[in-house]
């Protein structure tokens, strides 16, 4: 996975507890996390484009109107999955080895 893809991921997951949908949307937002999970479990790098897409996609698009009213905070049952997306993200990126670690006691083809 790109950093691009991740950071992009990143700010959706920690955009989300700051949204308010109308239950239907929450929904959309559930079905979105699960695909987030199950695509990242399985390295599908271009499904886990498309579950980050669609979940995006499912917040919240005007600041104000008739919907406004029928909107709900950020549901309790979707915090873990976030915060744990969150954590496999972060830790995803903090194993993959630095071009220093990754070159580190290999010797130099100039040698």
């Amino acid at each position: 996975m790109d950093e691009e893809l991740r950071q992009m991921a990143l700010e959706v997951l920690e955009d989300i507890a700051h949204w308010s949908l109308r239950s239907s949307g929450w929904e959309r937002v559930g079905r979105g996390l699960a695909d987030m999970e199950r695509t990242l479990r399985a390295a599908d790098v271009t499904g886990f484009r498309r579950a980050v897409a669609d979940v995006e996609m499912a917040g919240p698009h005007r600041i104000s109107g008739v919907e406004e009213a029928s909107s709900l905070p950020f549901p309790e049952v979707y915090r873990e999955r976030v915060n744990e997306l969150i954590h496999c993200l972060h830790a995803t990126r903090d194993e993959r080895p630095s071009s220093e670690a990754a070159n580190a006691g290999e010797p130099d083809p100039h040698d």
